[in-house]
């Protein structure tokens, strides 16, 4: 036990002159929703020792100069050190995983796994403590601290229905020199500088004749950053800026009028087969008639879900991806003003879920959060009795 210890102790650390997972995002930052991870803040000037903690708890600390750490397997630490407390790294170029073994004076021992990797430029944690159900979270880098410079431009979009304020100083007050409308691209240079929180009012912001608003307002709290429009240097406010070109809903939506009474509806549109990755088909009976599924998948991870119950009932499921609870906000807000050329005749809005219809008969939306607010589902139900 002792000799394989020494052997870990000893070796680390032919790893230090190469590009491992620690090495190419300590001491960044990654949000979901807000609750903020400091990745791996070095505790000393060697840089040899880490810790990782969240605006709401701590995850760990490790020590490389006196923790395992290799590149080998895990698993003969493990196995070595089933009965006694121990930490292990595990440091790649493509993730990082940290075993904590940990045992008390009355026998109880628990082991707590984390593993962290980028996908889609976001850092994906999975916590497994002694083999129970996995715990994934998603979380999005965020700018630099006060003071750093990015090392490296880097493009975004905007995320916002209404035209993105682009301002001469990074303030509220300042001269507006441009207006970025929704799905515009930039370049952010600098940040993040001067904090501000924006409130949206849902209560003013749409045209209903009748509402039933539990959940009036939310504030996405952030800050201005330096960016780079249309060949002008100017400010713009982070909050509403998207790595990922936002979605355009007319590729899912129109809005039509109807002749006789002049009230809106909504119709679902026919999507692009050539963006289609798959297709699954299933059948069943429902009271006596025949109904059926079918799964689209798109890329960019869309996934639509087309149902009819058999009878009376037909609906469209959009699925996407979300990286916090303010994309659900910022999202559902979007596609409301999208839909919002004609009056509807029934909003509402609920901390989890929003709805909208344009007449009692027609069609309808509904939008709701997953549990583990990583996704964002819009059903379109076709209407009818």
């Amino acid at each position: 036990m002792r000799k394989l210890l020494l052997v870990f102790l000893c070796a680390p650390l032919f790893l230090l002159g190469q590009n491992t997972f620690i090495k190419q995002f300590n001491n960044s930052k990654w949000a979901n929703g807000s609750d903020t991870l400091s990745f791996l803040e070095s505790l000393d000037t060697k840089g040899n020792s880490y810790k990782a903690v969240t605006s709401s708890s701590y995850i760990f600390y490790i020590d490389l100069d006196k923790d395992n750490y290799s590149t080998k397997e895990l698993n003969p630490v493990r196995v070595q050190c089933c009965m006694c407390s121990y930490k292990s790294i595990l440091d790649t170029k493509d993730s990082l995983i940290v075993d904590h073994f940990s045992t008390d004076d009355f026998g109880n021992s628990e082991l707590r796994v984390n593993t962290f990797y980028i996908q889609e430029n976001q850092l994906v944690q999975v916590e497994v403590t002694n083999n129970e159900s996995p715990r994934v979270t998603k979380r999005t880098r965020l700018m630099p601290e006060e003071g750093r410079q990015r090392s490296t431009n880097t493009r975004y979009y905007s995320n916002s229905s209404a035209p993105l304020l682009f301002r001469e100083e990074p303030n509220v007050h300042s001269k507006v020199l441009n207006r970025i409308k929704y799905g515009d691209e930039l370049t952010v240079t600098d940040g993040p500088l001067t904090k501000h929180d924006l409130t949206f009012n849902f209560s003013t912001h749409f045209k209903a004749n009748r509402r039933n608003i539990s959940y009036n307002t939310h504030t996405i709290k952030s800050y201005y950053v330096k960016a780079n429009y249309k060949g002008v240097k100017g400010y713009v406010y982070f909050g509403l800026l998207s790595e990922k070109k936002p979605i355009d809903f007319s590729m899912f939506f129109k809005v039509s009028t109807d002749q006789t009474t002049g009230e809106g509806g909504i119709i679902f549109k026919d999507q692009d087969t050539t963006m289609m990755i798959s297709e699954e088909y299933y059948e069943g009976v429902v009271r006596e008639e025949m109904s059926w599924t079918r799964i689209k998948t798109y890329e960019n991870n869309i996934r639509i879900t087309e149902d009819f119950n058999g009878k009376y009932t037909r609906t469209n499921t959009i699925e996407l991806p979300i990286a916090s609870r303010d994309d659900f906000y910022v999202l559902s807000n979007n596609l409301l003003r999208y839909l919002n050329s004609h009056t509807f005749r029934n909003l509402n809005i609920s901390k989890d879920s929003w709805s909208i219809s344009f007449s009692e008969m027609g069609a309808s939306i509904w939008i709701s959060i997953s549990e583990d607010e990583e996704k964002i589902y819009i059903k379109y139900d076709y209407g009818g009795c």
